[in-house]
């Protein structure tokens, strides 16, 4: 019986090239209630795991509901040189009589980062009485 083993050795360099980096996504605490139409910031940061680097020019979306199943992009904004990122948003009800939004911000990766999803938050846009 003969048995082959193949060995494959990857030159240092190319490993490093292809290290994915884990990574941490914070969405800044956001209020529990807001009416129709006002204005509201979502905040926050996207670093590498270690909270050391951050991650410039990454499109971060705030989505709602599930963060696992069926979710829905409200908007987004794309992090500064710092890993900020902050976008405005104009509340609008969930459905016609309203509803609470389930909401939390998500990276989507990219070829040197691993996904990352924040906290989420509940949130209830009150529709303006008729």
């Amino acid at each position: 019986m003969v048995i082959a083993v193949t060995v494959l050795v990857v030159p240092s360099a190319f490993a490093e090239y292809y290290w994915v980096h884990h990574t941490t996504l914070v969405l800044v605490s956001i209020p529990r209630s807001i009416e129709q139409g006002y204005h509201m910031t979502f905040s926050g940061k996207l670093l590498t795991s270690d909270d050391k680097t951050p991650l410039p020019n990454r499109t971060i979306s705030i989505q709602y509901d599930s963060p696992y199943d069926r979710t829905r992009t409200l908007t987004s904004a794309t992090t500064d040189i710092n890993g900020n990122f902050a976008v405005i948003w104009k509340a609008v009800p969930k459905g016609f009589s309203g509803g609470t939004y389930y909401l939390f911000a998500k990276f989507n990766g990219d070829d040197g980062n691993f996904w990352s999803i924040s906290n989420q938050f509940p949130l209830n846009v009150i529709p303006k009485q008729r």
